[in-house]
């Protein structure tokens, strides 16, 4: 009896110390409560990338650790706070040195297009349009990892490289100016006047010449970034041959099954979004097949649009299911089987968090709200619920419309669980997105909803 009351007492020492290492993080901003932490190889590759600026922005040991450590107190974000606010400028400097860099290159890829217009055979610029693509990519997978929009002409100019490589089959698409488009000149030139205005760029220096005096710091970024783990890994094995129709979710376009199947304890009216799937595959393999993406890289995001919207009503769903069923039946569990449920649902909301996007912030909010839910409140999450289901209704609407018979397209009824299938329900919430993630690969993902982002 002893030794049973001793295990007993273990077990809720550890869970306590676990609820207090997490602590209730009600009153942090979800920007750094849950998702803004990046690894240290990619923080150090940031650190390391030297730009035009003349005041060099540097993080020391402390700052670096901040940036890479989850937050565990309440009362440690002020301190943590500025440090990503610093951080958040380093990318903006990035940025600015890499817009400029971008806006020399434009003229050098209109001449190669004018010799390959007059006949030059595409082999003799072959290995610098390859460099030119590489580059352009690590710049994409820098930014997109830095969880920031970074511009519209980043993606612009990658695709227009991926275009000119296979010159043939696009040659009849190009126009007479294909870097003309409004993002590829106003845009980027706008963003370099807000670089000279804030002082990331020298206010008396041209591009050209910037380029031509720095040549080293173009050097330094693309040698870091070929020599990061989390950017050069994600370019060399998978975004230097990524097909653009994977760009614009190929894998998704025949999988009514996956994105629409039924999620235990709910109703969903899919049937108004099933014909909408239908309409906008068609119109992306049609954008696809006309080449539209090379003269309007952003002329067609729907589809990308309803993707987002459908994973993240499953994602709500299985959320709002979850944390009704934990009301119903935590009051009646003991110490183990809480804290054997509580690291069970904590392990299936950090498994399917990569495909909730950075900009979907309430995502954040809500995972912060339960995490303070199991602190202070073990077994109420009264607080969650209703801002789930708002949620998911309004995505549905979004997605539906409304009828004259009003405008909830979800239902959600829980019978009696038990522990076992409620731990297979959880299972279930794992096993719908690890198809997914079969389907379509998390960078091809992150990197189609990146140009939705820059798109918007």
């Amino acid at each position: 009896m002893i030794a049973r009351n001793c295990n007993f007492l273990s077990l809720y020492l550890i869970l306590t110390v676990n609820i207090m290492m997490i602590g209730s993080t009600s009153k942090i901003s979800p920007s750094y409560s849950v998702n803004k932490t990046f690894s240290l190889s990619f923080v150090n590759t940031v650190n390391n990338l030297d730009t035009y600026n003349e005041r060099e922005i540097k993080f020391s040991d402390r700052e670096l650790t901040i940036l890479t450590t989850p937050v565990q107190i309440t009362n440690d974000t002020r301190v943590r706070n500025m440090v990503f606010d610093k951080f958040d400028k380093k990318i903006e400097d990035i940025k600015c040195t890499c817009s400029s860099i971008v806006k020399t290159k434009l003229v050098y890829l209109t001449n190669i297009l004018d010799g390959l217009r007059s006949g030059g055979a595409i082999e003799v610029a072959m290995n610098k349009l390859t460099e030119l693509k590489e580059e352009a990519g690590l710049m994409v997978l820098m930014f997109q990892r830095g969880q920031v929009k970074a511009g519209k002409w980043f993606w612009s100019y990658f695709l227009k490289l991926v275009a000119i490589i296979e010159y043939e089959s696009n040659k009849n698409v190009f126009g007479k100016t294909p870097f003309g488009e409004e993002e590829l000149q106003s845009d980027i030139t706008n963003f370099l006047k807000y670089c000279k205005n804030n002082k990331y760029l020298p206010n008396n220096r041209t591009e050209s010449d910037l380029a031509s005096k720095n040549s080293n710091v173009a050097y330094n970024i693309f040698q870091k970034l070929r020599t990061s783990v989390t950017i050069a890994v994600d370019y060399d094995y998978i975004m230097q041959f990524i097909s653009i129709d994977y760009l614009y979710l190929k894998s998704l376009w025949d999988e009514d099954e996956l994105l629409f199947r039924k999620i235990t304890g709910s109703a969903i009216e899919w049937r108004p979004t099933i014909r909408r799937h239908a309409v906008e595959v068609n119109k992306t393999k049609e954008y696809i097949k006309n080449r539209q993406w090379i003269l309007r890289p952003f002329g067609h995001l729907s589809y990308h649009k309803l993707i987002k919207q459908i994973i993240s009503v499953r994602m709500y769903t299985f959320m709002w299911v979850m944390l009704v069923i934990f009301n119903k039946e935590m009051p009646k569990m003991n110490l183990f089987q809480l804290k054997l449920l509580y690291e069970e649902a904590l392990d299936t909301i950090d498994m399917v968090h990569r495909f909730m996007h950075y900009t979907e912030t309430i995502y954040s909010d809500v995972v912060a709200e339960f995490r303070s839910a199991i602190n202070e409140h073990q077994n109420n999450f009264d607080s969650i619920i209703p801002r789930i289901s708002v949620r998911v209704k309004e995505i549905l609407v979004e997605l539906n419309g409304c009828t004259s018979n009003g405008c909830d397209w979800i239902s959600v009824d829980i019978n009696e669980f038990t522990y076992a299938m409620i731990l297979q329900y959880l299972q279930e919430f794992k096993d719908s997105f690890n198809l997914l993630k079969e389907k379509l690969t998390n960078l091809n993902y992150e990197l189609a909803l990146s140009i939705l982002v820059e798109g918007n």
